[in-house]
């Protein structure tokens, strides 16, 4: 109370539970969207609970919104005659809440995000390149996944487990300078890949998705070589961009 007057307290406290209120209208806006019923005698804790479930970005900020929920609680239902309200919110709360807010409204989308290589800025070859210089680039690079196109297609992917996939599909290659990736484009073929999984997903999909698509595989112990971003999640669209494990949680 000594650090702030009596106005400080009540604006900073009326700011808060005006973004609140901002806040609820906003759940019951996505609790709609993926059809999800929100009454108006729905408490925001019920909604949050059935909406992260559904909603990665919900997901992500559940604990925050927990917290954000019993001060306005706290607020709401305890209060003061002379400060009308009894606690006063920090500024990294409502800036918590505010970033909260902004995010719902404006997802981060992964297409916009640092964690996505954008197509000019992959590593990659064309189908007829030798598959002796690329091992040795990414041996010097450390690149673990080299998307290979044949023009605007993407034929697969050749990484170190693909060698690996030859021997599996009972294929035979000599292995020189003169090598190209068309001498082994079975095995790049997506799925021809028997130790890793490869995924497209929609430019729509926000960084917390994809975030969560890789928790999910690794907690039931499998890998996801890499991401690749298109307009609509098909396959057969061009490629926007690229994520791998690193990428996405490595940040």
């Amino acid at each position: 109370m000594s650090n702030i007057n009596k106005d400080e307290f009540k604006n900073e406290t009326d700011k808060f539970i005006d973004l609140y209120k901002e806040l609820e209208y906003l759940i019951k806006q996505e609790c709609n969207k993926i059809g999800i019923e929100a009454k108006e005698t729905d408490s925001l804790n019920y909604l949050i609970n059935k909406l992260s479930k559904k909603n990665n970005l919900i997901k992500k900020h559940k604990e925050d919104l927990n917290f954000i929920r019993k001060v306005r609680n706290i607020n709401w239902h305890e209060k003061d005659k002379e400060y009308r309200y009894v606690a006063c919110p920090s500024p990294t709360t409502t800036n918590t809440l505010q970033n909260i807010i902004n995010e719902i409204k404006n997802p981060p989308f992964v297409v916009n995000s640092k964690m996505m290589i954008k197509k000019k800025d992959i590593f990659y070859k064309t189908i007829n390149s030798s598959i002796f210089e690329t091992i040795k680039t990414m041996s010097e690079k450390l690149y673990t996944h080299v998307p290979i196109f044949d023009g605007d297609n993407l034929v697969g992917i050749f990484s170190e487990n693909t060698l690996l996939d030859i021997v599996r599909l009972n294929k035979r290659m000599i292995l020189d300078e003169n090598t190209n990736f068309s001498t082994i484009r079975d095995a790049l073929k997506i799925e021809n890949h028997s130790m890793e999984t490869f995924i497209f997903i929609s430019k729509n999909k926000n960084i917390y998705d994809v975030e969560n698509l890789f928790k999910n595989y690794f907690s039931m112990h499998k890998r996801i070589g890499c991401v690749f971003v298109t307009a609509n999640g098909k396959k057969e669209e061009n490629i926007l961009g690229m994520l791998t494990a690193w990428d996405v949680l490595g940040q």
